[in-house]
């Protein structure tokens, strides 16, 4: 059975386990409803997936659960923390790996961490140990003395995600990690989101349903702002059944922004 949207907590998840609550959440540019109504959690250990069409508020509802964007009407707490009132405090809890990341490229890989850990305030005796483990973990030590503008778009996107996640946040929010990767990077990303999910939250946003089947524990299906169904892979019937909700959504190619 599919959840229902506005029920938070969700039974059988221990209050506090769930790190991400969204009750309600709207977002209206003048007359355009970009995010109704929109309602779901995630809890700590699950890839939760919002799958949906170009237009379909993917990214709205990502920028204003990282603080970015204000809501029209609505709440939504990360790991308890307001995401209005608590803003600042927000930003500390969270890693984001927008889909186009704006990186230094003039940067060397080490540099450019070493200069990201230094933003999200990690103390100086700590900082080269968790940029050594991040260049470890994600496979960056083949171009780690290298001009990040010199990097291939495969490790572009690891930079990112190393980046976004080198504080050890509590929830990771990635917007189309793996758009244009070739399918052995696409794989190699697969796995390292599986691992952040050991001991975060990680909500992953994708157009792709292969990947959203493949990764995703539960799956919110978005069409222009409305939730569709939220649902396990398996409450939706596998593959096959997350395409025959998704062939129910429509594009909105008139709004590049949402």
């Amino acid at each position: 059975m599919a959840a229902t949207a506005g029920a938070l907590p969700e039974a059988g998840i221990p209050s506090a386990e769930i790190l991400v609550e969204v009750n309600g959440l709207c977002k209206t540019y003048g007359p355009l409803a970009a995010l109704e109504d929109v309602s779901f959690s995630v809890r700590r250990g699950e890839v939760f997936g919002l799958l949906g069409r170009n237009g379909s508020g993917k990214t709205t509802l990502l920028r204003i659960l990282t603080t970015y964007r204000l809501p029209t009407a609505g709440s939504a707490r990360i790991a308890g923390l307001d995401i209005v009132r608590d803003a600042l405090s927000v930003r500390r809890r969270i890693g984001y790996m927008p889909e186009h990341p704006q990186l230094y490229r003039d940067l060397t890989v080490t540099g450019y961490l070493r200069l990201y850990a230094t933003l999200q305030g990690i103390p100086g005796r700590e900082r080269d140990a968790r940029v050594r483990e991040v260049v470890e973990r994600f496979g960056l030590a083949a171009v780690e003395g290298r001009l990040v503008g010199h990097c291939s778009k495969g490790y572009r996107a690891r930079i990112a995600l190393a980046a976004a996640v080198m504080h050890g946040p509590d929830v990771i929010f990635l917007d189309e990690p793996t758009d244009g990767l070739d399918p052995e990077q696409r794989a190699r990303t697969h796995e390292e989101i599986r691992g952040l999910a050991r001991t975060s939250a990680v909500v992953l946003s994708t157009h792709d349903l292969n990947e959203a089947a493949s990764v995703c524990s539960r799956l919110l299906v978005l069409d222009r702002g409305r939730v569709v169904r939220v649902d396990t892979v398996e409450g939706f019937g596998g593959p096959q059944g997350i395409l025959e909700v998704f062939r129910q959504t429509r594009e909105r190619v008139t709004e590049q922004d949402l």
